[in-house]
C-alpha cells in the first residue's frame, strides 16, 4: 500500500517455528537454521516433547502472515503461539528497518499499542488487593488535587471500577508531542488535562472507548506509591511473570538495542498528517500516554502474560481480581451481546471465523494501535490457547493469519450451526426519532423516519461545509452508519431504561444527548473541534463484527 494522509490534527485517540524439539528460531523463515539464533528452549523453558521431523501444523499460519505482510506498509511480523501451556510456535517475517537489511526476530522488540491497558488494569489491581483503595472509590478520595475545570461533580462520580471497563465517559486525547519525563503522568493531568478536556456523558451510562481512563488509572496506581509507574509496572508485574524484556520507556527500549524501527507517524509527521518510515529519534514517547498504550515487548513475552491470564499467579495477584479482569463487567453493544469489556480486556463469548462460523467459547482479547506498530492478542482459556501478532505499521490487518493460527491451531470444539447475526427491526427506529445535540464535537443531530429508514440532518456540520449523507445505513435495530464527506462512522443509539426513547447518539469521538427541541439558541462546536473529531474517528472506527478491535 502507498502513502496515507491522515489529517492535521494528529493529537490522537488510539491507542493490537516449530519449537517443541528446541530448534532454532530465526529471524525470517523458522525452516532455515541460524547458528547465532536463540532456540526456544532457551528462550522460552519449554518441556522436551519433540515435534515430528516435518510438521506442516503451521504451514496455514505460515502463508497467511506472508500474506498479510505483503499487503501492508510494515517492514516486518513478529508472531508466538502457546498451546498446552508451551510455546509451540515462534517466528518472525521480514526486516527490523526499512532498508530491509536486518532480519526481525522474535526477540525484537515492538509496540503493542491498547494491549497495554489489561496491564495497567493489573498494575491497579494490585493496590486493591494491598487495600489502599476499593474499586467503588471516587476519584474525589483518591486524586484529592484532581479538580475539573468545566465540572467539579465528575471526580466525585468516577470511580475505578469505572475507568478500567471505559465506562468514565472521556473525550479521549492523547498528547503524542508529549515529553517522556515521568513526572508528565501526573504533571499533564493537573495542568492540562483538569483544565481543558471534559466528558461526553455522565459515567457510568455506557461503554465507550477512551484512553483517559487508563491514563488515570495508572495515576491512582503511581499517586498509591512511591515509584514513578514505568517502574511499578515493571518491578511488580513485568519481571515477576519472566517478562524482563517489556519495558515502557522509549530510553529502556534504546538501551536493550534490540527493536524494530516502524512506518506511520513520528513527531515531525504530526502536523503534515502524512506517513512514513520512523526512526528511534522521532518515534513518539509521550510520558502521560503510558498507561494507555505504551508497551514495548514480544510474542513470546506477551504470551507469558497470557499466561497469567489463564493460570495465575497469586504472588502477582490474587485470583479472585485476575478473574475479575475477564468477567464481563460491562456490554459494549456490539456483536450482539456477545461481546464485553472486563478490566482492560474485551471479554468475548465466541468466536467468529472468517468462514463464518460460530465457535461458542469464552475470548478474551484486545488488540492495539501506536502511530506506527499494531498488535493482536488473543486468548481462548477452554482451549489452553493464545497467539500474539505484532507488525510495524500502523492499523495493519493481520486478521487473515489470526484466523488461520485459531482454526488450525487451537483446537476448537464443533462450530454451532447458528451464529449470531445483528437483526433489524423497523419498528424499534420510532425510538431512535429526536433531536440530539453535542456542544463539543458534532453540534445539532436532527434524526427523522422515512418508511423504514432513518434520516438525519446535520445543519452544524452542513454549515462548515461538510457533506452529510441523509440516509442513515443500519446494521442493527441500534447501530447505524453515518455517512461524512463519503466516509462511514459507527453510531449507536442508548436508551437509559429498559423502556422509552433513545437518550443518546453515541460515537468513539462524539456523544450527542437528546434534547426536547432545536434550541435555537445553542452554542455550535468550533470548526477545528469538528475537524478534531472527525480526525480521530477516521483513523479509529471499532469494526462491527464479533470482535471489535480498537
Amino acid at each position: 500500500m502507498g502513502k496515507h494522509l491522515w489529517g492535521p490534527l494528529i493529537i490522537l485517540m488510539l491507542f493490537c517455528v516449530s519449537c517443541g524439539d528446541g530448534s532454532p528460531v530465526t529471524g525470517t523463515d523458522p525452516s532455515i537454521a541460524d547458528e547465532d539464533a536463540v532456540t526456544t528452549d532457551e528462550l522460552l523453558e519449554l518441556d522436551d516433547d519433540p515435534l515430528p521431523d516435518a510438521d506442516t501444523r503451521f504451514d496455514l499460519f505460515i502463508a497467511a502472515l506472508k500474506k498479510d505482510l505483503a499487503e501492508s506498509d510494515a517492514y516486518g511480523v513478529s508472531t508466538a503461539v502457546i498451546k498446552d501451556g508451551a510455546i509451540i510456535f515462534a517466528a518472525a517475517y521480514g526486516s527490523k528497518d526499512p532498508e530491509g537489511t536486518t532480519p526481525l526476530t522474535p526477540d525484537t522488540l515492538m509496540q503493542i499499542g491498547s494491549t497495554t491497558k489489561q496491564m495497567t488494569a493489573a498494575g491497579l489491581l494490585r493496590k486493591v488487593e494491598a487495600g489502599t483503595l476499593a474499586l467503588d472509590d471516587t476519584l474525589e478520595e483518591l486524586l484529592p488535587s484532581l479538580e475539573f475545570a468545566r465540572d467539579a461533580s465528575w471526580d466525585d462520580a468516577l470511580t475505578p471500577h469505572l475507568l478500567l471497563s471505559h465506562q468514565g465517559g472521556f473525550y479521549d486525547w492523547i498528547p503524542w508531542n508529549g515529553p517522556p519525563d515521568d513526572t508528565e503522568l501526573a504533571d499533564n493531568t493537573y495542568g492540562v488535562y483538569d483544565e481543558l478536556y471534559y466528558l461526553m456523558n455522565p459515567p457510568g451510562a455506557f461503554w465507550n472507548y477512551s484512553n483517559p481512563n487508563f491514563v488515570l488509572a495508572g495515576l491512582i496506581t503511581e499517586t498509591l506509591d512511591t515509584r514513578k509507574w514505568p517502574d511499578i509496572m515493571r518491578e511488580d508485574l513485568f519481571v515477576p511473570l519472566g517478562m524482563d524484556r517489556t519495558f515502557l520507556r522509549k530510553s529502556e527500549v534504546e538501551k536493550d538495542g534490540d527493536y524494530a524501527l516502524s512506518f506511520g507517524l513520528g513527531i515531525d509527521d504530526l502536523q503534515s498528517g502524512e506517513s512514513g518510515p520512523v526512526t528511534m529519534e522521532m518515534m513518539p514517547d509521550p510520558g502521560w500516554g503510558r498507561p494507555a498504550g505504551l508497551v514495548w515487548t514480544t510474542p513470546t513475552q506477551m504470551l507469558k502474560w497470557a499466561r497469567f491470564l489463564m493460570e495465575g499467579d497469586p504472588a502477582v495477584l490474587a485470583d479472585d481480581l485476575r478473574e475479575k479482569m475477564v468477567e464481563e463487567q460491562v456490554d459494549t453493544l456490539y456483536g450482539m451481546g456477545t461481546v464485553h469489556y472486563g478490566y482492560g480486556i474485551f471479554v468475548e463469548r465466541g468466536y467468529l471465523s472468517e468462514a463464518g462460523e460460530w465457535y461458542e467459547v469464552p475470548v478474551w482479547e484486545h488488540g492495539g494501535n501506536t502511530l506506527s506498530f499494531t498488535n493482536i492478542l488473543y486468548v481462548f482459556p477452554e482451549q489452553d490457547f493464545a497467539v500474539a501478532i505484532c507488525s510495524s505499521a500502523y492499523h495493519t490487518d493481520f486478521s487473515h493469519s489470526l484466523d488461520a493460527a485459531v482454526t488450525s491451531l487451537a483446537g476448537l470444539p464443533a462450530p454451532v450451526i447458528d451464529a449470531p447475526v445483528y437483526t433489524i427491526d423497523p419498528a424499534r427506529f420510532d425510538n431512535h426519532i429526536g433531536t440530539y445535540y453535542d456542544p463539543n464535537n458534532v453540534g445539532m443531530l436532527i434524526v427523522t423516519r422515512e418508511g423504514d429508514q432513518l434520516l438525519v440532518e446535520a445543519p452544524d456540520l452542513a454549515g462548515y461545509g461538510l457533506s452529510v449523507t441523509p440516509q442513515l445505513t443500519a446494521i442493527s435495530s441500534d447501530i447505524f452508519y453515518l455517512y461524512i464527506d463519503g466516509t462511514p462512522y459507527d453510531i449507536t443509539f442508548i436508551r437509559t431504561g429498559e423502556e422509552g426513547p433513545s437518550t443518546y447518539l453515541r460515537q468513539r469521538a462524539f456523544v450527542a444527548t437528546r434534547v426536547e427541541d432545536e434550541m435555537a439558541s445553542r452554542r455550535a462546536p468550533s470548526r477545528a473541534a469538528i475537524e478534531r473529531w472527525l480526525s480521530h474517528a477516521r483513523l479509529d472506527q471499532i469494526p462491527l463484527h464479533l470482535s471489535p478491535r480498537p
